[in-house]
């Protein structure tokens, strides 16, 4: 097969990790994947000034896609083209795979993401939550989870006895609201243990929660840093609100703790839920109780720890890797562009 994917940027993760890092692994199983990745964003600029002339522009970029694309087996149109508009996803040359790993079905009523499954020969979702609302558009959908790179991401043989005890977190800044609910807990945590810090890799310190500015030790993010610094740290956690957002994450950041070999402590909400009840993987944690005990758990029982670690980088071998999730992809669109 020779397919080629439409991002939203260069930059975008839903491209680094969903699309950019497969590559190689679906050239492995018999696929030539290309990319098309639009220089204007589809995301809309702050000011109202400046938004007709970036929706020309946009849109101008994305015309250019009908041509651009031809000549494969299947284009994958990453989300909508513009964000929250329905435009020119059914001019795009067939068939066309939509590929989703957000809740985009609540923006503006839908209509975007309704029209491009409806646009689509079928849609591949990032969990069961994702699908359940694309199946009332489209009748071909498929559960295919955000990969992780376990040739890259390990854990490390046997962790430094010198480095301080720590808690770890990593993500962009718009997720960082959901450290702000578990800060008390996180401080009491760090307390209960001498020498403990709380690693945050992000790529703004701005919005961190104002009780831990003096127990953080802040890193910011850059490509690939999450090999060289999640295999250092204890324990990764992963809070979250429990609404219909969130639902619709992909539990990334907890696959990628799992794959380092550290075990996690997060909010059961969507696909962490999933993950959490697959193996002995960690804890979950719903009240500010729940944080703090499960916490000092895992960091006063280092050989518990070392286990569930264990437990979490055979799952994501076994279940998340992208030499597997290239193997759904493969079966997948097999199926749908041969009936």
């Amino acid at each position: 097969m020779h397919l080629i994917a439409i991002t939203g940027g260069l930059n975008v993760p839903s491209r680094r990790y969903r699309i950019r890092a497969l590559v190689p692994y679906l050239r492995d199983v018999g696929i030539q994947l290309d990319e098309l990745c639009p220089r204007s964003s589809r995301y809309p600029p702050r000011s109202q000034w400046l938004r007709l002339p970036w929706l020309i522009a946009a849109l101008s970029e994305r015309l250019t896609f009908i041509a651009r694309a031809r000549g494969r087996d299947a284009v994958i149109l990453q989300r909508e083209l513009i964000s929250t508009l329905p435009t020119i996803e059914s001019l795009l040359p067939g068939p066309r795979i939509l590929d989703v790993d957000d809740a985009i079905f609540l923006r503006r009523r839908g209509r975007a993401a309704r029209h491009a499954a409806r646009c689509s020969t079928g849609v591949v979702c990032g969990n069961g939550y994702l699908a359940e609302h694309f199946a009332a558009w489209c009748h071909r959908v498929a559960v295919i989870p955000t990969g992780i790179d376990t040739k890259a991401l390990q854990p490390i043989p046997a962790r430094d006895p010198e480095l301080p005890p720590s808690i770890g977190w990593i993500g962009s800044a718009a997720n960082l609201q959901y450290l702000h609910p578990i800060a008390n807990s996180l401080r009491r945590a760090l307390a209960a243990v001498p020498g403990c810090e709380l690693h945050i890799i992000c790529d703004s310190a701005r919005d961190l929660p104002p009780e831990l500015r003096g127990h953080i030790r802040f890193t910011r993010w850059r490509p690939d840093i999450e090999v060289a610094e999640l295999p250092r740290w204890n324990i990764g956690i992963m809070p979250l609100a429990d609404n219909s957002w969130t639902r619709g994450k992909c539990a990334f950041k907890l696959l990628q703790y799992l794959a380092a070999g550290i075990p996690v402590v997060a909010s059961p909400v969507g696909m962490n839920g999933e993950v959490l009840a697959e193996a002995a993987v960690g804890h979950a944690a719903n009240t500010n109780d729940d944080w703090t005990s499960a916490l000092i758990s895992l960091l006063t029982d280092p050989d518990g720890a070392r286990t569930m670690g264990a437990n979490g980088r055979r799952l994501v071998e076994r279940r998340y890797s992208l030499t597997e999730i290239a193997k759904r992809w493969r079966d997948t669109a097999g199926s749908w562009l041969s009936s």
